[in-house]
């Protein structure tokens, strides 16, 4: 007999350490409750490896959510520690589930329970994990396959291309259900990378990966463009701006028709192939930000690591904060008196910022008191209004030759108000 005929064998006893040889087919495992386990051999190793997988995984976070942990370890080794924790995730979720073999059926080679359920599981934040710079992709990410020849031929279909029945499957349907899931896989991306962001912020980080201008570039680039079956009536005539913009949203469309049906089509692996899909390809978006991130140090939010019930801190334990003044606070607080009013204005048309192509605001603080009617003492440019404002009055403040005439001004006349108030005071004292 061969050595590849050999049954195989356990090489030892751990009662009295000597050696002995047991056949796979005698062998059985037994659970806590005493019952064999007859599942296939086959099944074993992998059971073993998920176990294996999930303790170390335990260990890491064990690990990386002490306090002190990056002091200790070192910045480098922990970078790379997180790397670790990373990809031992993203393996597992990939590989957590049922064999290989199930992701190639489709929903329709089923159960018919599963054929009228194929809702992609839910996302939530444990299926996702924080960009890091290490793991941005340097190359377009490979896209993931729809297992359902139906949705696949749907998720390019335009409904002028269809007979008009209300059981007609287009794309318009289905990127209703991908916007959706495109929308909260960003929002939970975005909220676990940059904790430190205010939600305003974090809005303009979402629409520069969301919004159709980018959305139809990837699709362009994974040529969608070539697949989409579109009535004659949008592909004929010249190019105009009007087709172009059209067209825009067409395929914008059809990349968040393509996301729901990758999804809708694997029902037990579709959120977790998504989710890592768009998480490479939007690294690529915003590959600055996240380097910037990293590069500022990212904080622990309690918002991802559940801290459990926070003691109590008696008041006399409690240091005060030091005050801290916005840009506005400060402006007013410096020239700022009874009758002296500072007002924040729209200044010019909206533009469109060279980078995100997102709506740039300009606004200006004007000044009326202190001999001037309307006067405006600095302006300011941003993605929203309030942030525009706060830059306008920082230019106002960075003024100092403009800002010391109107500091004297106040001086002056708080000296005469207080003048006024003592002779009032003493005044009422004689009475």
């Amino acid at each position: 007999m061969t050595s590849s005929n050999k049954r195989k064998s356990y090489p030892y006893d751990a009662d009295d350490g000597k050696s002995y040889k047991k056949s796979m087919h005698e062998f059985k495992t037994t659970g806590r409750d005493g019952i064999s386990d007859s599942r296939p051999d086959h099944v074993q190793p992998s059971l073993s490896k998920a176990e294996n997988l999930s303790r170390l995984l335990s260990v890491l976070d064990d690990v990386l959510n002490k306090q002190d942990a990056n002091e200790t370890m070192g910045e480098v080794a922990f970078k790379q520690a997180q790397e670790l924790r990373h990809s031992l995730q993203t393996k597992k979720r990939l590989e957590r589930d049922l064999p290989a073999s199930s992701l190639t059926l489709p929903p329709s080679a089923k159960s018919d329970e599963s054929e009228n359920r194929n809702l992609g599981s839910s996302i939530s934040a444990l299926q996702l994990t924080p960009w890091i710079s290490s793991s941005i992709p340097s190359e377009l990410p490979p896209l993931p396959k729809i297992l359902d020849p139906t949705l696949e031929i749907a998720a390019f279909t335009h409904s002028g291309c269809l007979p008009g029945r209300v059981t007609d499957l287009s794309y318009e349907r289905l990127e209703w259900v991908g916007d959706a899931y495109l929308y909260i896989t960003s929002t939970l991306l975005i909220s676990q990378t940059f904790p430190g962001l205010l939600p305003g912020k974090c809005s303009q980080l979402r629409e520069r990966l969301i919004k159709n201008l980018i959305l139809a570039e990837y699709a362009r680039k994974y040529g969608f463009e070539k697949r989409a079956k579109l009535p004659p009536s949008i592909m004929a005539g010249n190019r105009s701006s009007a087709t172009a913009h059209e067209m825009t949203k067409i395929m914008g469309d059809i990349f968040e028709a393509y996301v729901a049906a990758v999804i809708l089509s694997d029902p037990t692996n579709g959120v977790a192939r998504v989710s890592e899909w768009l998480k490479n390809l939007w690294a690529i978006t915003l590959a600055k930000d996240i380097r910037a991130e990293e590069r500022n140090g990212r904080f622990d939010s309690p918002l991802w690591r559940l801290r459990g019930a926070i003691e109590e801190t008696s008041q006399e334990n409690v240091k005060p904060r030091a005050e801290s003044l916005n840009a506005k606070d400060r402006l007013q607080r410096a020239i700022g008196s009874r009758g002296v009013k500072l007002v924040y204005k729209d200044s010019g048309p909206v533009k469109k910022d060279s980078i995100s192509k997102l709506p740039l605001y300009t606004v200006a603080v004007y000044l009326t008191g202190w001999g001037e009617n309307g006067k405006q003492l600095g302006f300011g440019s941003a993605l929203g209004k309030t942030e525009a404002g706060m830059k306008a009055a920082e230019n106002a403040l960075a003024n100092k030759k403009m800002m010391s005439i109107y500091l004297e001004k106040k001086k002056v006349f708080d000296a005469q108000l207080e003048r006024e108030r003592a002779a009032l005071a003493k005044q009422e004292e004689g009475h």
